[in-house]
């Protein structure tokens, strides 16, 4: 039992780290997290499981988390110590949206974080704002769907203006929906049937699209770069919106083309 709390710890102290710096040094999430996942390639499965998910989670419900932490703490986010910010924010994700992680767990190894880091002087109020959030939790309303679905409130105002608010709500609830990883298969690589057939072989389930037989869309699979595929450089990520643009535009020979979008 102890392994298992010291190894809770380990990895929300990952989570924290990594949430710190993107959030307050401004740092790409995609980029540290996999380097974190790199370095901790000795973790399960699971583990990691629930380092990617606390990480995603909890930027993509942050306008929602500081309203939430806003509400109940006498200190408001932005007046908070950097690390103390990053720590509730992680924590209240995790009261909110991670059902399996029981609540008293979620403070007690914030209150061991605090510790940890040098900030004892402020786990009493840690512990009670993450107890009172807990105890809250199931009250919890939001007026708003920008709050209700964590959108930038003039990002959802120009959608509103621009589609209606029926279409608005989809569009921002449409946000958070879980979606399985699009990937592009190099076909002058490797062959459709031999990069299936290697997915297979690892696990890792994959839905093919009829109208873009280069692209797939895979999940149940632990970190991109540990499958053979990915590798050898038979697929790469890419979302199908974006592998569609190369179908529609159907360039032939000697024709130029210009990507007046591209980025690194």
């Amino acid at each position: 039992m102890a392994k298992t709390l010291d190894r809770g710890l380990e990895n929300r102290e990952i989570v924290l780290d990594i949430l710190t710096e993107v959030l307050e040094q401004g740092a790409f999430v995609h980029l540290v997290l996999n380097q974190a996942l790199q370095k901790y390639q000795y973790l399960g499965k699971a583990d990691r499981s629930f380092i990617t998910r606390a990480v995603e989670g909890t930027l993509e419900y942050l306008i929602q988390i500081d309203e939430v932490i806003n509400r109940y703490s006498k200190t408001k986010i932005n007046k908070m110590k950097p690390f103390i910010r990053s720590l509730l924010r992680m924590s209240v994700y995790q009261i909110l949206y991670m059902d399996r992680v029981p609540d008293s767990a979620v403070c007690n190894e914030a209150v061991k974080l605090a510790v940890k880091r040098h900030f004892s002087g402020l786990k009493g109020f840690v512990n009670g704002v993450l107890r009172t959030i807990s105890r809250e939790k199931e009250n919890l309303t939001f007026d708003t769907p920008s709050l209700r679905y964590s959108i930038p409130e003039w990002m959802y105002t120009m959608w509103e203006k621009e589609f209606g608010k029926e279409k608005a709500e989809k569009i921002a609830a449409s946000f958070l929906e879980d979606r399985p990883t699009w990937v592009r298969c190099n076909l002058s690589r490797a062959s459709r049937e031999e990069i299936l057939k290697s997915l297979d072989s690892q696990g890792v389930m994959a839905e093919e699209l009829a109208c873009l037989p280069s692209v797939l869309a895979i999940s149940g699979y632990d970190y991109l770069e540990g499958l053979e595929c990915f590798q050898n450089g038979w697929i790469q990520v890419q979302d199908a919106a974006s592998a569609f643009v190369g179908e529609l535009a159907d360039p032939g020979e000697g024709e130029y083309i210009i990507d007046v979008c591209a980025a690194p």
